[in-house]
């Protein structure tokens, strides 16, 4: 409902950044669950976590992004 809220909302194509959707559910899920619910997410092949650039990142951003085991950040989740 959050992503297709802020997808609507903001015009975003099917691509809405991983923070705002943390920072839309706030306190509700802590964020060891909020990253985990989004990795389950695409293993199911319900969303696509998707790395790449994010313009105007600021730490806080990148913080609120989602990490892989490999190392990489994911800025963007894509519903399939």
């Amino acid at each position: 409902e959050i992503y297709d809220r802020l997808d609507r909302d903001y015009n975003m194509d099917n691509l809405v950044p991983i923070y705002q959707i943390r920072r839309e559910i706030g306190e509700r899920v802590s964020r060891s669950e909020f990253n985990e619910w989004l990795l389950k997410m695409q293993t199911g092949d319900i969303c696509q976590l998707i790395g790449g650039e994010m313009p105007e990142l600021t730490p806080d951003k990148a913080e609120d992004s989602i990490k892989t085991t490999l190392g990489g950040i994911r800025y963007y989740a894509k519903k399939l």
